[in-house]
């Protein structure tokens, strides 16, 4: 079930902060990245339980991952959630790739600095998993 359909609904209509990033894949055609997240806003609204919900960034023609290469290496050390809250969910406006065609998202993780996830796409759908 789509909740958004475009980047002005997703961001008027949902919060992402503390939402932890889940699972991230390529659709079917390999065109479209889908992340999903553990939506944690459901709880704050007074739902017994969070929902999963999918970004799906259309069209990607630019993806960059950005780790932390500061981590512990002991995986027993850290907590694996922390490293995938969100802390801050924008669009980049001021991006060279930014235009009427595309849109520059940007997903931070562990630091308002460095995107944990940036993405180059057309368009973002929103959708209940």
């Amino acid at each position: 079930m789509v909740l958004a359909n475009n980047v002005s609904d997703i961001f008027e209509n949902f919060d992402f902060t503390d939402s932890i990033v889940t699972e991230v894949k390529w659709a079917d055609n390999l065109l479209d990245l889908i992340v999903v997240v553990d939506y944690y806003w459901d709880i704050q609204d007074g739902r017994r339980d969070t929902r999963l919900l999918k970004l799906v960034f259309k069209n990607s023609v630019k993806v960059d991952f950005q780790i932390n290469k500061e981590l512990p290496l002991s995986s027993d050390e850290i907590n694996k959630e922390s490293l995938f809250t969100i802390v801050l969910f924008k669009e980049n406006r001021e991006s060279k790739y930014s235009s009427n065609k595309q849109k520059h998202l940007e997903i931070f993780t562990t630091d308002y600095s460095k995107s944990w996830l940036s993405v180059v796409c057309s368009e973002v759908i929103l959708e209940e998993q």
